[in-house]
């Protein structure tokens, strides 16, 4: 599990796409809501190029102005639609570089659906598809729902994926508790393929620190059931991890 996640994501940006056909361009809108505030930015994606991103955010509500890093793969449609790699980075415009919140992950999107594609901590992050190249009818995928909680003492952290089997999911948080004082939360996920009655094993990787103290850095395996119920694991001295698979 040590290639599952390093301890930071590092979002370098891709290369910039070839000149498209304007009638092969989608709108690929992403947004990242912490509480009452949202911090957006619609990006043109042509199925099958990467796509990148990295600037000032569209902000609504009342909250510090952020930039974004955003680095996207629309992946031709199959037979099940589109899926989108995405990296997103959502960091403060000035001041140290801890970017709040991080994730990365494999996702399907149907043109004009919004899905919640990962939320951690405080933080939710969403995308959509729009726009006449991406329509059309297709068999389009659903992705499964990954929830669950790392708590470890009275710090308590709530998550969740879209998910698709074998394909890797991580989240980073930053906080700054206390001057001077820098708190970390970095989650991995790796949901293996289905067996025949519908389960997986999820791999999992988690790391909370505080300053140089660590409050955890555990790493193990649970059995999901889509549909079941909610399992649960020891994650170091004080701290439990609990996750379940929805469909």
């Amino acid at each position: 599990m040590v290639s599952l996640l390093a301890t930071t994501i590092f979002l370098a940006l891709a290369a910039p796409a070839a000149a498209a056909d304007g009638d092969r361009t989608c709108a690929l809108r992403m947004m990242a809501v912490r509480g009452g505030v949202s911090y957006s930015y619609e990006l043109p994606a042509v199925p099958g190029e990467q796509a990148s991103y990295a600037g000032p955010a569209k902000k609504r509500g009342r909250g510090p102005r952020r930039e974004m890093i955003f680095n996207a793969l629309l992946n031709e449609a199959g037979e099940r639609g589109f899926r989108l790699d995405y990296q997103a980075e959502v960091a403060a415009e000035k001041g140290p570089p801890r970017p709040p919140f991080q994730a990365q992950g494999k996702v399907p999107l149907r043109p004009g659906k919004q899905v919640l594609a990962a939320s951690a901590g405080d933080w939710k992050l969403y995308f959509r598809l729009d726009g006449k190249a991406c329509a059309g009818e297709k068999g389009w995928e659903k992705a499964g729902t990954l929830s669950g909680r790392l708590k470890c003492g009275r710090l308590s952290y709530p998550f969740s994926f879209a998910y698709l089997t074998n394909e890797q999911y991580t989240a980073v948080l930053y906080e700054e508790p206390a001057e001077n004082t820098v708190r970390r939360l970095t989650l991995g996920l790796l949901p293996g393929p289905s067996a025949f009655d519908g389960t997986f094993r999820l791999q999992y990787v988690l790391n909370l620190r505080e300053g140089s103290r660590v409050i955890t850095d555990s790493q193990g395996k649970l059995l999901l059931a889509p549909g079941g119920g909610r399992q649960s694991a020891a994650a170091g001295r004080g701290c439990s991890f609990t996750v379940k698979a929805s469909r």
